[in-house]
Parts: structure tokens; C-alpha cells; sequence
């Protein structure tokens, strides 16, 4: 049996929920006041957890594995290792001041991050006062309480609405599978079972599968114009002059991957959605 720690709530909550279940791994019943649901997977059940928590249980062996940010396993400085990025909970660890504030010895600077925040102006060499902020960070400048921020940015709206301009980035950050260390060697077999299904759904993403009949003679022609993952597929047809193939393109691209096609003079153009590839 695999313990998974994931988000009871918060901005990773719901694509968790979606990438787990389309891996395969649904709960049976979910509600954020319980600690502990079961899965239809069977093998696996999940500790709903504060994100910023996570890393910390699975560190201590309470959970074998862990979704949450990599932002809060450099800042906590959790022992886990790192097994897959999944795409989402994009967010950057920036540096925010008004406009024409100068970084320098003496600045005050509030954050949540103080660990990163203290890697960042050692490695700047610059002696700051780092404000513990567990509140509304980005309103301690405009207060007159900070020079600076150091906190999380999504897409700077927020920094922006408040007076604030990025001055720098520190750390990029986005959703991880992790897992304790020592489930990663006595539970080898069913972590790597839970890594093969995570990452084919995430391959899956943003992919389209299109068929199509074409002639012999054209496609010896433009066999290296057709987009694939590695190779397209031939299949032989009912017509020994036709073939058909099966091939792998960015859901993007759909369109003007048909379009080009068509310019070619393939036929029986198929298309259908992706739900998960296994390389």
C-alpha cells in the first residue's frame, strides 16, 4: 500500500485531483475535512494535507510519496527526492519593490520565504532585514513597513495593482511528485507503477492522434514532412496503392497539420483525442 500526501485545498487542489484521476488514481469519497481517502486504485490512498506541509510528511516517512510546489521544498529544505514536474502551479519567486527602490545594505525586505530569501542575498551580498510576513505581503511597501517583497508571482497582476514592479526572479516554481527515500527503494516497484501512469498522462497532454489514407508514391515523398513523436506508423489497406498512417501531432497544430495534408491528397482524415502515451 502507497500513501500519497496531496493538497486538501488551494490553488493545487483541483488539478491534482484531475491529473491523479486520469492517471487512474480517483478517491472514493473526497472531502477536505478528512485526513485519509481511499482510492480505486486500491493500492493506493491519499493523506489530504496543507500544501506547505507536504514535503515535511513525506520527508518523515508519514507519506511514501507528495504533490506540492517545488517552491516549498527549497524553502523548507525538505530530504525527498524529486521524481516528475507536472505542468502546472506555475509560479515564480520574485523580488518586488516601488518603483525605483534601491536593493542595498539596511533594505527591508518582508517575505514568507525566508530561507530563500536569505540563499538570495547572500549570494547578492547584501546585508537586509528579512520581515517575517504571514499576512498580506505585497501592502507592506505601499504601508511604509518594507522596501521590498520577496514572495510568489503568478502573472504580476497582483504586484502591479499594489505599486509594485519585479525586480528580479529568484526561483521558478511549479506542482512535483515527490517521494520519501527510503519508499523509493522498498516500494520500488509500485512508485515506479505510479510514475509510469503520472507521466503518460502528462505526455498524453496537448497531443492528438490522426489518421489517414494516402498513396504509395506520394508518401515516399513526403514522408519527412509528416509531424510524429518519433516515426509514423504504416498500415497496409484493402488497395495495394493506399496506405494508411497513424501518427502523433501537437492537439495545437491539428488544423494546420490537416490542412497540409489535404495539400497532399490524403483522404479519411481521422482524429482523436489522446488520453495516454507510454514511450
Amino acid at each position: 500500500m502507497l500513501t500519497m500526501a496531496i493538497p486538501n485545498k488551494g490553488v493545487l487542489l483541483k488539478p491534482t485531483l484531475d491529473l491523479l484521476g486520469r492517471a487512474g488514481f480517483t478517491p472514493r469519497e473526497f472531502s477536505d475535512r478528512k485526513l485519509c481517502v481511499e482510492t480505486d486504485f486500491g493500492e493506493m490512498k491519499f493523506l489530504l494535507m496543507r500544501t506547505e506541509e507536504i514535503g515535511g510528511y513525506v520527508e518523515s516517512g508519514v507519506a511514501d510519496l507528495g504533490i506540492t510546489g517545488q517552491d516549498l521544498i527549497a524553502e523548507k529544505g525538505c530530504d525527498v527526492d524529486e521524481l516528475l514536474e507536472l505542468n502546472y502551479g506555475k509560479c515564480k519567486l520574485v523580488l518586488a519593490g516601488q518603483e525605483g527602490a534601491q536593493l542595498e545594505n539596511g533594505a527591508r525586505i518582508a517575505t514568507k520565504f525566508g530561507n530563500l530569501a536569505g540563499e538570495y542575498l547572500e549570494g547578492k551580498g547584501i546585508e537586509a532585514e528579512v520581515i517575517d510576513s504571514q499576512g498580506s505581503t505585497e501592502i507592506k511597501p505601499l504601508l511604509g513597513l518594507a522596501d521590498f517583497i520577496i514572495d510568489i508571482s503568478s502573472t504580476g497582476s497582483t504586484l502591479s495593482k499594489n505599486g509594485l514592479v519585479v525586480y528580479d526572479t529568484i526561483y521558478e516554481s511549479q506542482a512535483a511528485l515527490v517521494a520519501n527515500r527510503k519508499a523509493l527503494a522498498e516500494k520500488e516497484a509500485a512508485v515506479n507503477e505510479v510514475i509510469v501512469a503520472v507521466q503518460s498522462v502528462l505526455l498524453a497532454e496537448n497531443k492528438s492522434y490522426i489518421m489517414f489514407n494516402i498513396s504509395k508514391a506520394t508518401l515516399e515523398n513526403i514522408m519527412d514532412k509528416i509531424p510524429c513523436m518519433r516515426s509514423p506508423t504504416v498500415v497496409p489497406t484493402g488497395d495495394e496503392e493506399i496506405v494508411s498512417v497513424q501518427t502523433v501531432v501537437p492537439t495545437d497544430d491539428v488544423s494546420r497539420t490537416i490542412n497540409r495534408l489535404k495539400g497532399y491528397g490524403t483522404t479519411d482524415i481521422l482524429v482523436m483525442d489522446i488520453q495516454r502515451v507510454v514511450i
